[in-house]
C-alpha cells in the first residue's frame, strides 16, 4: 500500500506540539493509510509530498465578497476588510487566500506568533515539509454541512463557513446541528492542490513566502533615499561645473589681454602653439606659464574668487581661510609668492616667476 502513497499529511496538537496523526493519499487523492503518533520517531510512510496541517484551533476564516480585479487590487480590499474583523492590529496576523468562488473568497488568518511556534517546530524536528496547509482543507469542500474530529476538537463545514469547535456539546448548542454529518476520519480527502498556504517548502528546510506589503514602506524609504543622494550628486556636480566655467573665462580673458586678435579656441594649445611657433612675448610667456603651473596648484581649491595676470605676476584673490593651503603649495613648488591681507579680509596672494 504505501508504494502507492504520493502524499502523507501531518495533523499536529497543540499542547505541546506533536505530532497526532498522519493521513497518506495516493496519486489521484485517495486515501490509502492513516496512523496516530505517539514518539517522535516518524513512522509514517516515505512519499514526495509531505503536507503540514496546521491545527484548525489555531485558525479562523473568513468569507469575504470580493469584485473581479487584479491580484493587487485584491490583496488591498481583502486587507481592508481583515482590519475591521480581526482583533487588535492586521499586522499581528497572516493570512492567506483561497481561489475566487461565486464572487465569494476564503481568507485563513493565522497568529504570527502560531507561525513562529510551527516554523521553530518544523526545525527543531527537521521536516521539510512542501506546504503548510489549513487542517480544514481535509474536509470535502463540496459538502456544506459536515464536520470531523480535528486533531484537538472538531473542525466543521456549516453552509459554506469553516468552524472550529471545542467539542460535540459545542456543535449540539448550534441551530443546525441536527442537519449535520459526521464524517470518519477515513472521509477525509487530500487537500487539494491550490489550497491556500502559508508557507511552501525547500530543499534543505522550510522558508516563509514573502509578504511585500509588509516590506513596502523600508522600499519607499530605500527609494526615497536614493533619489535624495542623486540629486544632491547633480547639485555638486553643477556646482562644481560653473567654478570650473568660471575659472577657464578666467584664463581666456588673460590669454586675450596677452595675445590680442589671436582667436581663441583652447588657450592652453594655443600658447604651447606660440611657443613651438616662437610668436610669443617673453613677458607675456612667462606671464601665462606662470599662470597655469599657478592653477595646476589650486585642483580642489574651490574658493578662489579671482585671478589676474599683471606686469608678469599672477595674482590670486580667496577667502583668509583658503590662503594658508594654498601658500603651502604653491611654496612646495618653488614659486615666490607674497600674501597681502585686502580691506575687505579677504587674502591677495602674488606668484611672481
Amino acid at each position: 500500500m504505501n508504494q502507492n502513497v504520493s502524499r502523507v499529511v501531518l495533523r499536529l496538537k497543540t499542547a505541546p506540539l506533536a505530532v497526532h496523526d498522519w493521513l497518506a493519499f495516493g496519486a489521484v487523492g485517495a486515501p490509502c493509510g492513516h496512523g496516530e503518533v505517539g514518539h517522535v520517531v516518524a513512522p509514517w510512510p516515505q512519499a514526495p509530498q509531505l503536507d503540514l496541517a496546521i491545527p484548525a484551533a489555531w485558525l479562523t476564516a473568513h468569507r469575504i465578497a470580493v469584485p473581479a480585479v487584479n491580484e493587487k487590487q485584491r490583496s488591498q480590499l481583502i486587507a481592508q476588510a481583515l482590519e475591521d474583523r480581526v482583533l487588535g492590529k492586521l499586522a499581528d496576523y497572516q493570512w492567506q487566500a483561497e481561489a475566487i468562488v461565486d464572487g465569494i473568497c476564503t481568507v485563513w488568518v493565522l497568529e504570527n506568533s502560531k507561525v513562529a511556534q510551527l516554523k521553530a517546530w518544523a526545525e527543531q524536528q527537521n521536516l521539510a515539509f512542501s506546504r503548510w496547509i489549513p487542517e480544514f482543507s481535509l474536509l470535502p469542500a463540496q459538502q456544506e454541512s459536515v464536520y470531523a474530529d480535528a486533531a484537538e476538537g472538531l473542525m466543521a463545514r456549516l453552509q459554506g463557513d469553516w468552524v472550529w469547535l471545542g467539542d460535540e456539546t459545542e456543535l449540539l448548542a448550534l441551530p443546525s446541528s441536527e442537519s449535520v454529518q459526521r464524517l470518519a476520519t477515513k472521509d477525509l480527502i487530500a487537500p487539494a492542490k491550490t489550497a491556500a498556504s502559508f508557507y511552501r517548502g525547500k530543499s534543505g528546510g522550510v522558508s516563509l513566502q514573502i509578504n511585500w506589503l509588509d516590506w513596502r514602506w523600508a522600499i519607499y524609504l530605500a527609494g526615497l533615499c536614493a533619489v535624495v543622494m542623486l540629486l544632491s550628486m547633480i547639485l555638486q556636480w553643477r556646482s562644481l561645473a560653473n567654478r570650473e566655467s568660471a575659472l577657464r573665462q578666467e584664463i581666456r580673458q588673460t590669454f586675450a589681454s596677452l595675445f590680442p586678435g589671436v582667436p581663441i579656441v583652447d588657450p592652453m594649445l594655443q600658447w604651447q602653439s606660440q611657443q613651438q611657433a616662437g610668436k610669443k612675448g617673453a613677458a607675456g610667456g612667462d606671464a601665462l606659464d606662470l599662470l597655469y603651473r599657478s592653477a595646476a596648484q589650486l585642483d580642489g581649491e574651490l574658493g578662489v574668487d579671482s585671478v589676474n595676470v599683471k606686469d608678469n605676476k599672477v595674482q590670486l584673490v580667496l577667502p583668509e581661510a583658503k590662503s594658508a593651503a594654498v601658500l603651502a603649495k604653491l611654496g612646495a613648488q618653488g614659486m615666490k609668492v607674497q600674501s597681502n591681507k585686502l580691506p575687505d579680509g579677504r587674502m591677495s596672494i602674488e606668484v611672481q616667476p
